[in-house]
């Protein structure tokens, strides 16, 4: 007897199998995902691009095995990706009619390298230069003679402090990083107010640096920007 169906019995326990080993892939590259996220080996844009791509994968693993997108007719497929299509266009368009362009207005990086001097008030977390060496206050205090006198009154830091200052129209992501691999700086945050920010902080950093060694992103809706 000839022409005889596949047995339905082994072409599902066929299909159990695929969709098991689909889910554990999947659980895997969500797991990928986050370890990327939290231990931020890579430059933020860089991120983006590696979590945009592994979302393509699992999405088309979802649509084309889960949702039986595999087994049913072509037409079914055409359908479901014109829709897609004409959704995210819309959705990216509206947000990029309703965006507003971030632009930095300022952004600098400045050694301190305020020497020490005699009564003057300082506070606590201060920063001064004693000879080639930087200190730091531990309280606050109005300075003696001698540096030698308020030894008690410093700590010695290893490395070099800079101001890291920054303005910006808009946005809702600031990442600030160094660009030389000796002199390691990185600092990302998200603004409570998205308009008008401005940020200061002083850092300790390995080695001297200026502006032209930093690189500024700002990220808003639809738009990334950094300084020249």
């Amino acid at each position: 007897m000839s022409g005889h169906s596949e047995d339905p019995v082994a072409e599902e326990s066929k299909r159990f199998f695929t969709f098991f080993n689909l889910s554990m892939i999947l659980v895997a590259i969500t797991g990928v995902e986050i370890v990327i996220i939290y231990v931020q080996t890579f430059e933020g844009s860089s991120i983006i691009g590696i979590l945009f791509l592994t979302s393509i994968l699992k999405f088309i693993g979802v649509i084309w095995w889960f949702m039986h997108l595999r087994w049913d007719k072509i037409l079914n497929t055409i359908l479901f990706l014109l829709g897609l299509v004409i959704a995210l266009g819309t959705y990216f368009a509206v947000i990029y009619m309703g965006d507003t362009h971030p632009v930095i207005e300022n952004f600098e990086v400045i050694a301190v390298e305020a020497n020490w001097e005699s009564g003057k008030a300082y506070s606590s977390k201060d920063f001064i230069k004693e000879g080639e060496v930087f200190y730091q206050a531990i309280s606050d205090h109005t300075s003696s003679d001698a540096f030698a006198q308020d030894s008690d009154k410093w700590q010695k830091v290893k490395g070099i402090p800079h101001q890291i200052s920054w303005k910006v129209t808009s946005g809702d992501l600031v990442e600030i990083h160094s660009e030389k691999p000796g002199n390691p700086f990185f600092h990302q945050y998200q603004p409570h107010d998205e308009n008008g920010i401005e940020g200061s902080k002083i850092s300790l950093l390995a080695q001297s640096a200026t502006t032209e060694d930093f690189r500024i992103k700002v990220r808003s809706e639809s738009f990334w920007v950094e300084n020249d």
